[in-house]
């Protein structure tokens, strides 16, 4: 998988997207690492609290986690 064609500057794929492949590559540092564990184990009354906070990466998690999101990364090349 070629992470430039989903992660370039001219992808069509959001920043939300962008952000949950870096998560699934490992890509992201201590402090985001640390968020996506959070978001992982939030009920949804504290994913509500972390999308105020962090909006791009609580929308590409429910993406991934409760929409198709795993399926058009994969139809794109991408493998987790």
């Amino acid at each position: 998988m070629d992470l430039g064609k989903i992660l370039g500057e001219d992808s069509p794929w959001t920043p939300a997207e962008k952000w949950v492949v870096k998560w699934q590559y490992r890509l992201l540092g201590d402090f985001e690492t640390a968020l996506a564990e959070a978001i992982c184990r939030a009920d949804d009354g504290n994913l509500d609290r972390l999308a105020r906070g962090f909006p791009n990466q609580v929308a590409g998690f429910l993406a991934w986690n409760r929409g198709d999101l795993a399926e058009r990364l994969r139809a794109a090349g991408f493998s987790d």
